[in-house]
This record gives structure tokens, C-alpha cells and sequence, in this order.
């Protein structure tokens, strides 16, 4: 926890278990007045039944206090969770998080009609994994259901059941992944728990309009992460071209071959011949237009040093 010396007092030391060990040394030269601490037991009372809180229980010293979920807000009881004042919709940014049904892991409540909308950064998509899932069962999903859907009008799939039912990972086909849960009046079940996170790559679509792509999710705020494996298909239309231009540029030095985290350029297939660039440290890259109506980014990083990344504008061009 900690080695200290001199006369400024330190900071109160809360140990993880039930035992503190303090060592005290000196040598043979200048002696002082020594020191005085008071110590005192700390019951963890998170550590049975979550001290009665329905989400979280988080220990204080002396007490404990209870949390809540995104999208609920702690009961005058200061142990229950409820809805939000502004009702069952629920607007997420975070680069990776948990969502879960109403009252979860109680059963939900009947008549619900709950909204999730998770977005990430230009270029990168949701990946939702379901951990629990327990809703009303039918063979076409007709009473309680979640339904998800990539943009506000692609329905990538309706579940229902056990947690059989939905598949082992879903993910947006792009920056933005809505989830929508309803439950009729009757029967109702413990709902879901489900994690997301953002991942890099997928299928991009050029048009006139200029757009972004960051080399990661979280890219103003840290450096992209170590063994990155991202691949972008950015699509024009037939007999049109892709022009991309790099607005900031920073990746670790590889030398000459760039042998440590490297951006790669393909014009239309990943075959060496198509090869149009590959580019690290910091100085950007020539500005691409491709012949084919197809560029394919790749993005590769290695296990050691990481940098702040790139972000490049894209746009079709009509030959």
C-alpha cells in the first residue's frame, strides 16, 4: 500500500482483506518522535446479498451505499432501482458497457417498451453478447421480445426463449446498434443481461458526401490498442472510384518496411499486386483514389509501443 517517511501524513489505507501488516525500520543515525495511527475493523457489508441492493452494492468505510445500472436511478429506499424519469430509452456512447431489462435480475414488469440506442465512433461497429436470457418463449416471438436493429430500420433479428435462442454475438453493420424490448401483460420472466463493445472493421458504403473513419473507437481520448486486426471494404458505386485523404496521421516508427503497426491500402482485392501503400509513423500518406469502385483498409498492430492512431476522410468519385 504504500512506503512512507518524512512528516507529511498519508492518506487513510483501507486493506482488500481482513489483515494489515505494518512494518516499521530505522537506521543507526537520526532518530525522531516516531509516529501514531489508529486502526479499526471495517465489515464489508457488500458481501452478503449485495447488502440488500437490487443492482450494486459498493463498500464505504463505516458503510456501505447501493448503485444502479444505466438508465435507473436509486430508489428513496437507497437500495432499489428504478426507470429513469425520462422512461425506458436509454442513449449510449461508451465504447463498451452493459445493458439489462427492467428490475433485472427480478423478473421485468408486463406492458414494457424499452429503447437502447448504441453508438460508437465513424467506421467502427456493436458487438452485443447476451450473458443471461430468459424471456416468455413462442415460436414466432409474438408476446415479449427483443428486436435489434443496425440503423433505425434494419431488423438484424427478434428473440425470444433461452438464452439458446439469440446468437452467441451480434454485430451492427454499422456505428449504431438499437435495441428495443417489449413484454405483453401476462407472462413475464427474468429478462436479459447483454455486454457491448465496439470493434473495428466492416463494410462501408461511398457516396458524394465526405466521411470519417478513425483507426479507433476510442480515438481522442487514448491511443489505439496493441494486436489491433481492423479491416475497412469501403464500396462506390459501379464504374465510380474511392478517394481517400488522411487528416491526421500518427502510428509508430517500423523503419522502412514498417514491420511494427502499419495501415495498408488495397485497390479493390487484398492481393499483393493491389498493394497501393503501406504507411506508419507519422507523416500522411499521399492522398488515394482507386481504379476499381473498391478500397480495402487494413490496419495491423504488434504488442508493444501504441500511438494516437489515424483518421481519414472518404468519398466517391465519379471517373
Amino acid at each position: 500500500y504504500g512506503r512512507f517517511c518524512g512528516r507529511e501524513l498519508p492518506d487513510a489505507i483501507t486493506s482488500d482483506s481482513n489483515s494489515l501488516q505494518v512494518k516499521f525500520n530505522s537506521d543507526d543515525s537520526v532518530q525522531s518522535t516516531g509516529f501514531q495511527a489508529e486502526y479499526f475493523i471495517d465489515k464489508d457489508e457488500c458481501a452478503i446479498r449485495r447488502g440488500g441492493c437490487q443492482h450494486t452494492c459498493i463498500n464505504t468505510i463505516g458503510s456501505y451505499m447501493c448503485a444502479c445500472h444505466n438508465g435507473y436511478t436509486l430508489h428513496e429506499n437507497k437500495h432499489d432501482c428504478k426507470e429513469d424519469v425520462e422512461g425506458c430509452r436509454h442513449y449510449l456512447n461508451d465504447h463498451k458497457g452493459v445493458i439489462v431489462s427492467p428490475l433485472w435480475p427480478k423478473y421485468y414488469p408486463s406492458k414494457s417498451n424499452c429503447e437502447w440506442r448504441i453508438t460508437t465512433a465513424p467506421g467502427h461497429r456493436i458487438k452485443l453478447t447476451f450473458d443471461e436470457f430468459s424471456i416468455e418463449p413462442h415460436d414466432q416471438c409474438v408476446y415479449d421480445y427483443i428486436e435489434l436493429f443496425s440503423a433505425p430500420s434494419k431488423l438484424l433479428g427478434k428473440y425470444c426463449g433461452g438464452i439458446s435462442d439469440v446468437p452467441s454475438d451480434i454485430i451492427s453493420d454499422e456505428e449504431e446498434l438499437i435495441v428495443k424490448f417489449k413484454s405483453d401483460d401476462s407472462v413475464q420472466r427474468h429478462g436479459f443481461q447483454a455486454a457491448y463493445s465496439s470493434v473495428c472493421g466492416g463494410d462501408l458504403n461511398a457516396t458524394s458526401e465526405r466521411k470519417t473513419i478513425y483507426s479507433h473507437a476510442k480515438y481522442s481520448d487514448q491511443n489505439y490498442p496493441n494486436n489491433a486486426r481492423c479491416e475497412w471494404t469501403i464500396k462506390a458505386s459501379p464504374g465510380a472510384k474511392v478517394s481517400l485523404k488522411f487528416t491526421t496521421f500518427d502510428l509508430e516508427d517500423g523503419k522502412d518496411e514498417c514491420g511494427y503497426d502499419v495501415v495498408e491500402l488495397y485497390d479493390g482485392v487484398k492481393e499483393k499486386n493491389k498493394l497501393l501503400g503501406s504507411y506508419c509513423d507519422v507523416q500522411l500518406p499521399p492522398k488515394t483514389v482507386t481504379t476499381s469502385d473498391k478500397l480495402i483498409i487494413v490496419f495491423n498492430t504488434d504488442n508493444t509501443v501504441t500511438w494516437k492512431g489515424f483518421a481519414a476522410e472518404y468519398q466517391e468519385v465519379v471517373a
